[in-house]
C-alpha cells in the first residue's frame, strides 16, 4: 500500500508542481483546498478539481472558513489589487498588500489536522524561494519550526506527519521546470488574484507566473487578458 500525502493546493502553479512531486515520489495523494473568501474562489475551485482528477487524486476534500473575510484585499470585495507598475516583483524589502494573515500557519495546521485523520505520513506544500523573499511563511525555517511544532501536536498514538516542502529552494523558472520533469498538469492550473474568464496578467500572482515560464523556457499554456 502506498504512503498518504495531503497536498495544500491552492490551484495555482507551485502548490500543482509539489503535489505532482509528491505523486511521483509515490505517494497516494489526497487533495486539500481552503475555500476562504478570496475573489478568485470559483476559479480555484474548478481548478483543483481539475487537477486533482488529472493526478489521480485518491481524495479532494474543500474546507470552508471565514477568519479572513475583510481582512486583506484577497478578501474585500471592494479592495483593488495591486497590479502593473505597481508591482515589483523583484522586491524584497517589504511583504506585499496581499499578504494574508498567518494564512500557511492556518492551512498547514488544518492539513495537518486531516493528515492525522488519514493516516497520511506527508502535508506536501508549494512554499518556494521566490515568494519567499516577501513572505516569510514560505521560508526553510518556517517549514522547520511547524515540523517541530508537529511533533508535539498530534494524539499520542500518532506519527506526525511532516511538512514536505520541494520547492522551498525553487526560483519560479526552476519550478516550471520542475513541473515539466514530472508532468504536472501546469496548464489547469489558476494563478491569478481575480476570478475572470482568463488571468488578468496584471496582478503580482500573474507577474510571477509569466516570468517564470519566460526564463525557464518553457511555452507557457497561460491565456491572459
Amino acid at each position: 500500500m502506498k504512503p498518504k500525502a495531503v497536498c495544500l493546493c491552492s490551484g495555482g502553479l507551485d502548490s500543482t508542481v509539489a503535489a505532482a512531486k509528491a505523486l511521483h515520489e509515490g505517494f497516494d495523494i489526497h487533495i486539500f483546498h481552503v475555500l476562504y473568501g478570496q475573489k478568485a474562489e470559483r476559479k480555484e475551485q474548478k481548478a483543483i478539481e481539475k487537477i486533482a482528477k488529472a493526478l489521480g487524486a485518491s481524495e479532494v476534500r474543500f474546507a470552508r472558513m471565514d477568519l479572513f473575510q475583510n481582512m486583506t484585499p484577497l478578501t474585500t470585495a471592494e479592495a483593488p489589487i495591486p497590479s502593473g507598475d505597481e508591482i515589483d516583483i523583484f522586491n524584497t524589502t517589504s511583504t506585499p498588500a496581499t499578504w494574508v494573515y498567518c494564512r500557511n500557519l492556518v492551512f498547514g495546521s488544518m492539513a495537518a489536522a486531516r493528515a492525522e485523520a488519514i493516516g497520511a505520513e506527508r502535508i506536501y506544500v508549494g512554499f518556494n524561494a521566490e515568494e519567499g523573499k516577501s513572505y516569510p511563511d514560505n521560508r526553510p525555517e518556517f517549514v522547520e519550526q511547524f515540523n517541530a511544532l508537529l511533533e508535539k501536536s498530534v494524539a499520542s498514538f500518532s506519527r506526525p506527519p511532516k511538512i514536505e516542502a520541494p520547492l522551498v529552494d525553487l526560483f519560479k523558472p526552476d519550478i516550471v521546470k520542475l513541473g515539466s520533469e514530472v508532468n504536472a498538469p501546469m496548464e489547469l492550473t489558476w494563478s491569478c488574484y481575480w476570478d475572470g474568464e482568463v488571468h488578468c496578467g496584471e496582478c503580482e500572482a500573474c507577474q510571477h507566473r509569466m516570468h517564470g515560464f519566460l526564463e525557464a523556457g518553457v511555452v507557457d499554456p497561460t491565456e491572459y487578458r
